[in-house]
């Protein structure tokens, strides 16, 4: 009995050095040759868990109601100045009109949209053809954006470009406004002029945080 508690007091030692992964031991067994293995779990150590807690400052404490409303639409038109000076952001239309004199057409697919990028633009829009007003589609990508040019202007701001798709050209036309968000899109294609009214936001359609009503 002795012997039996001297190896089992070595074994416990032994065990907290041990690599922290499951240790597999075979042996055979005596009745049918057939090897065994046994298992010996490994303890883990502890995981801590420290909780951060975000403080943010309520600088509209103490403000009266028409304080309150102006401080907010200066913190939208802020936010629509960062997302235009960012250009990194995405264009989705509620409306399309073939200009001049166009029908006006709702859109309630928020998988069209215009993507303006640092280095590229993306294009899936529904176009008009002609007077017969059928439906088309432009849908490319494009790595040619010239003559870019963002202006500040006494409502918003206006952004032009140039984008080449091939031999196609096409010239874009944004105005925002910092007040609504409205944002109107004016694009001359190679066949018509498209005018699409919308709004920006900087996230894609696929992301989860997306929302079409944000």
């Amino acid at each position: 009995m002795k012997r039996f508690f001297a190896v089992g007091t070595a074994f416990l030692l032994a065990c907290p050095v041990v690599a922290q992964s499951p240790q597999f031991s075979v042996g055979t067994s005596g009745a049918d040759s057939i090897p065994q293995t046994t298992i010996v779990p490994v303890q883990q150590p502890p995981v801590r868990i420290v909780e951060r807690t975000t403080v943010y400052e309520e600088p509209e404490r103490g403000m009266d109601r028409a304080q309150r409303r102006a401080y907010r639409a200066k913190v939208y038109a802020a936010k629509i100045d960062s997302l235009v000076q960012s250009r990194n952001y995405m264009f989705f239309p509620n409306s399309m009109q073939e200009i001049p004199g166009g029908m006006i057409r709702s859109i309630y697919a928020d998988y069209f949209f215009f993507g303006m990028f640092v280095d590229h633009v993306e294009v899936h829009l529904p176009t008009e053809r002609g007077v017969t007003q059928y439906v088309e589609m432009l849908n490319f990508d494009s790595m040619s954006i010239r003559d870019y040019r963002a202006a500040r202007t006494q409502w918003g701001w206006s952004v032009t470009f140039n984008i080449a798709d091939g031999d196609a050209l096409y010239h874009a036309d944004f105005a925002v406004s910092t007040a609504t968000g409205e944002t109107v899109l004016t694009l001359l294609t190679p066949a018509v002029t498209m005018r699409y009214v919308g709004w920006l936001w900087n996230k894609r359609v696929n992301d989860p945080r997306y929302h079409r009503m944000d």
